[in-house]
Parts: C-alpha cells; sequence; structure tokens
C-alpha cells in the first residue's frame, strides 16, 4: 500500500522546491550580516588596516565587544594584560577576530520565538558547537590545521537548518493563527535534513567564506581522499565523534557513526589516546563555548 503524504508534507515539500528554486535563479533572500560586523570585517580585510579603526566600530555593539574582551581575558591567552578593547583586539589577532565576528552574526540565526522551533534549533546549535569544539581540538592535536578555520567550519556547516527552519515558520505564520500547529516536527527535521546543505551553501558565498569553510558545509558525508588532513574532513570527523557523543539533531545510523570515525581516523591519524582526549569533557567545554 502506497502511503499518502499528509497535507502538512505536501507544503512542506512544496517549499522545499521553492526554496531549491530560488537558489538556483539566484532569488534566494539569505540572512546579511549586520552593518557592524560588515564594517568591522572590511577592515580587517583591508591591506592598510588600522587598528584603531576596527576598535571604534566594535564599540558600536557592545556584545560583540564583549565577547572579544572575554575571549582575550580567557585561559587560552593566560598571562595577557588586557584592559582595554584596543589591548584585546591585539592580543586576539586577525585571523582569530574574523571568526568571532562570523560566530557572533551566526548565533542570531540559531533563534525563534516559536517554542517547538526553537527546541528543534536549540539542538541544531548545541551540536554545531560540538563540531566545532570537536574540529578545533583536532586541528590541535593531530594535523596541524589552522584550529580557528576548523572551528569555525565546524559552527557552520549546519548553519543552512536554522534559516530554513525561519522561513518554515514565516509560512506558518501566513497560514493564520487557526491553525498554530499544521507542522509536524517529523516532517520540519527531514524537510530540514534533506535542502539545508545547499542553502548552507548560497549563505557561505554570500558571506564570502574561506573556502574551507564552504567545503564542510558543502558535504559531510564523503571524507575527500585529496585533501586528507583539510579543514573539511576535521569537521567530518568531528560531526562523526559529536554525533556518537549524543549531541545529534535527529535520530542516527550507529553502524554509519563507526563507520565514519574510523575513516576519519585514517585519514586524519588520530589513534585511541587522541579520541579519547577530544570526548574527554566535551559537554563541559561545550557548554562554556555556547
Amino acid at each position: 500500500m502506497v502511503a499518502v503524504p499528509s497535507e502538512s508534507e505536501k507544503l512542506v515539500g512544496e517549499l522545499g522546491r521553492i526554496v531549491l528554486g530560488r537558489i538556483a535563479s539566484g532569488k534566494l533572500v539569505l540572512p546579511v550580516m549586520p552593518e557592524v560586523a560588515q564594517r568591522c570585517l572590511a577592515t580587517i580585510r583591508d591591506p592598510k588596516f588600522m587598528q584603531s579603526k576596527l576598535t571604534a566600530d566594535l564599540e558600536r555593539e557592545p556584545l560583540l565587544a564583549a565577547l572579544i574582551m572575554r575571549t582575550a581575558m580567557s585561559a587560552a591567552n593566560a598571562g595577557t594584560n588586557v584592559r582595554t578593547l584596543d589591548q584585546a583586539v591585539s592580543a586576539i589577532g586577525q585571523q582569530r577576530l574574523k571568526s568571532l565576528i562570523v560566530e557572533f552574526m551566526t548565533r542570531e540565526l540559531f533563534r525563534s520565538p516559536n517554542p517547538r522551533i526553537q527546541a528543534a534549533v536549540k539542538n541544531v546549535w548545541q551540536h554545531s558547537v560540538a563540531v566545532a569544539v570537536l574540529a578545533r581540538d583536532i586541528a590541535a592535536l593531530t594535523t596541524g590545521a589552522n584550529s580557528d578555520v576548523c572551528y569555525l567550519a565546524g559552527l557552520l556547516h549546519d548553519v543552512g537548518k536554522p534559516v530554513l527552519a525561519a522561513m518554515l515558520l514565516e509560512a506558518e505564520k501566513m497560514l493564520g493563527k487557526d491553525r498554530p500547529n499544521w507542522l509536524d516536527i517529523g516532517v520540519w527535521t527531514s524537510t530540514i535534513d534533506s535542502t539545508h546543505r545547499k542553502i548552507g551553501v548560497a549563505l557561505a558565498a554570500e558571506w564570502k567564506l574561506p573556502e574551507d569553510v564552504t567545503a564542510g558545509i558543502r558535504e559531510c558525508s564523503e571524507y575527500d581522499s585529496a585533501n586528507r588532513t583539510g579543514a573539511a574532513n576535521i569537521v567530518r570527523f568531528a560531526n562523526a565523534l559529536a554525533k556518537r557523543e549524543g549531541y545529534t539533531t535527529g535520530p542516527v545510523d550507529a553502524a554509519d557513526i563507526d563507520a565514519m570515525i574510523m575513516i576519519g581516523r585514517s585519514m586524519i591519524g588520530a589513534d585511541d589516546n587522541v579520541i579519547d582526549r577530544l570526548v574527554e569533557g566535551l559537554a563541559e567545554r561545550v557548554t562554556q563555548a555556547a
């Protein structure tokens, strides 16, 4: 007997086709960086970089400034005498600053006023943070790849999910108050899982993210044998480890996860000792990062 799609499945399927069509035609309206974040990144990329200009821009966004001060004074910068925002900028360095600015802006995508959607999106954020933390630590313990790039790639590997979640929420609002629970959460999850990668890649292009970061968004299920220790492979390995440790956004295939970990170990060169160090205290590290 052939299953008949429910009304919500039909509506979500149509929305998925609309989203993919807009991506293909270049008409999908994607989130843009806040004006202050855009200015800060432009200043950092300027060959005639002026730290005083960057500091002045950061002062216009108190929450971002607070994040940078907290990072500069964290354990990673122990011993650094940081009392001003200008000192914090000097202590962190340009590469880490770029990552912090994009991370700050990304957090806003992982919020929704809808309690059902927010609960699901919270899981996406926690999974993303777990992958980011693991990717950063894998780089530090194994390949020597740029840990900040790996962290950012891990954080953004599922960035298309909250973007699509927001679109689904808007569709719900358009249906009116008489149908507040039209969308089954299982259908919501399956729709996002099947569509979010293309949206994430489009968003990476819009924000002009590094190719290593974009590659981590583009494909998380297949390793790249041509770039065995690249950031994208590190994110794939971190993604599998995070899921094994319980940071998931839906049902997982344990055998598939084990296979991804086994292949990743070979690609990256991570033995049992390294893996034990990676997962030890993971929950605490994720809580601190989130």
